[in-house]
């Protein structure tokens, strides 16, 4: 349907009122869509702590020291396993990564109710056109000039579409919970990773203190020698011996304190510290005692896994994405139908200018038009287009099914492993302490013997041997032992 009212046949008054009408109207329409869209703009935008201003340097050196991000110890400067994994929570790059992708798929959830709403668009057209006729063949034509602004609106409702529109929200809302789990599965990888780079700390720490014991040791032996190789008691090669094995003890000092630094390093990066290590003055527990806890039974274990761990939710929510992406494909074999209108309101001028004598003259003309309508449309042959993309969203609805199967019994075996290990690791740690005080009985009577003259330098070189390597075996049981622990805490989706 369609309105036309011409300028000429209205009178000056009712010209006057619409000009005075669409002018008003006009300023408070202009000035409510700047109120909507600063308040959309000021709604719509996510707030966020910028990273550190040191990684946008080019140079490491010319940074400023208040623009890294540091360690804020206490005064007591002990970092202690929580600390650290808090201060790699609320730090880690990567990890606060994942809530903007909770914040992309929540936006993206409220998108999806868009094709609910009609679609408004506004228009303005300006144009002017100009026919000088050219005189040929003794022929008198009349030119024209054209002048007119039309300002528009239209909109255009979807009114049915087959259910596709309800399936996509859905799909919409299940990736919006996927990225919420996604990112509690972040947080519980990170915390296990921390509590790995922690203990590696714990364990070079020991082997260091392992080391110069060692070190301590030979050196004695060596200073006690020399008096005695001096007096002619012992053969050289016992005081170079002891020089030997104090060289080898230095060594393994050495590598000691690179494998702590190493491990510094690894959980720098982890906490998001931008000078990429732990201050020197930053103290850390010893290692733990072999006294660890008692656990409950492993059905428990495997109940709270499948419960809680967040890698699950979110196969699972992957899952019911697939499912209503494939009902989506579906439903768009239906018919869709649609609303649509406009309204438009044309002024323009035509002035013509006769050059066959009959005189120039000038018409001014004024357009309201007004359409509404609906539109219905099925597709009933695309090719096989729908059909096909219908097989494949189905295709990968399976493949989302056995990928939580897959998933699901990783899971399993996963906390299977983690409860074995730390009961073993446990086990080994509890027999290591008690071999390792044999062996230091051993090395200590071995050593009376060798003073006394009854053993030989080979049996004090085995005893000495024997306690550091059970020293360094013990420590490295009870760090497996945190290890253990810490992963079957995340097995179970702890963070």
């Amino acid at each position: 349907m369609t309105f036309y009212m011409d300028a000429k046949r209205e009178s000056s008054c009712s010209m006057n009122f619409a000009e005075g009408f669409l002018e008003m109207n006009g300023k408070i329409c202009f000035r409510g869509v700047l109120a909507l869209l600063g308040l959309l703009v000021m709604n719509g935008c996510t707030s966020y702590d910028p990273p550190p201003k040191a990684v946008t340097q080019s140079t490491f050196t010319s940074v400023p020291g208040e623009e890294h991000q540091k360690l804020s110890v206490p005064s007591r400067k002990l970092l202690t396993l929580e600390d650290a994994q808090s201060v790699a929570v609320q730090n880690n790059p990567n990890f606060k990564t994942k809530y903007f992708a909770i914040v992309a798929a929540r936006a993206g959830y409220y998108g999806a109710f868009a094709p609910y709403m009609p679609t408004i668009t506004l228009g303005y057209q300006i144009q002017q056109s100009f026919n000088e006729p050219n005189n040929v063949y003794g022929n008198i034509a009349n030119g024209s000039r054209n002048f007119q602004n039309t300002p528009s609106a239209s909109a255009n409702w979807l009114l049915f579409d087959s259910f596709v529109r309800e399936m996509n929200l859905l799909a919409a809302k299940h990736s919006w919970k996927q990225s919420e789990a996604l990112e509690l599965d972040a947080r519980r990888l990170l915390v296990r990773s921390v509590a790995f780079a922690y203990n590696d700390i714990l364990l070079a720490m020991a082997k260091i203190r392992i080391a110069k014991e060692d070190m301590k040791f030979q050196n004695s032996q060596l200073k006690e020698n020399e008096l005695k190789f001096e007096v002619g008691a012992v053969p050289l090669s016992d005081v170079l011996n002891f020089k030997a094995y104090y060289n080898t003890a230095e060594s393994s000092l050495y590598t000691a304190e690179y494998n702590l630094a190493a491990a510094k390093y690894s959980l720098a990066k982890l906490m998001g510290l931008t000078e990429g290590t732990i201050p020197d003055d930053v103290e850390f527990p010893g290692v733990p005692s072999t006294d660890g806890e008692m656990l409950a039974g492993l059905s428990v274990y495997l109940d709270s896994a499948l419960a809680n761990r967040p890698d699950l939710k979110a196969y699972r929510e992957a899952l019911e994405i697939s499912k209503y992406n494939y009902w989506s494909s579906i439903c768009s074999f239906g018919p869709t139908v649609y609303f649509n209108s406009s309204v438009g309101y044309t002024v323009g001028q035509t002035r013509v200018k006769a050059y066959d004598g009959t005189g120039s003259y000038t018409n001014k003309y004024e357009t309201f038009t007004f359409n509404y309508g609906g539109t219905a449309s099925w597709e009933i042959f695309s090719g096989g287009k729908t059909f096909f993309n219908m097989r494949s969203k189905q295709a990968a609805m399976f493949q989302s099914d056995y990928t939580l199967a897959d998933n699901w019994i990783s899971i399993i075996t996963e906390v299977r492993t983690a409860y074995d290990n730390y009961l073993t690791s446990l086990k080994q740690a509890k027999l290591s302490e008690k071999s390792l005080e044999l062996y230091r009985k051993i090395r200590d009577l071995v050593e009376e013997e060798y003073r006394a003259g009854n053993t030989e330098l080979t049996r004090l070189n085995e005893a000495q041997r024997d306690l550091v390597d059970a020293e360094t075996t013990l420590a490295n049981y009870v760090i497996n032992m945190q290890n253990a622990r810490a992963q079957l805490t995340a097995a179970t989706g702890g963070y």
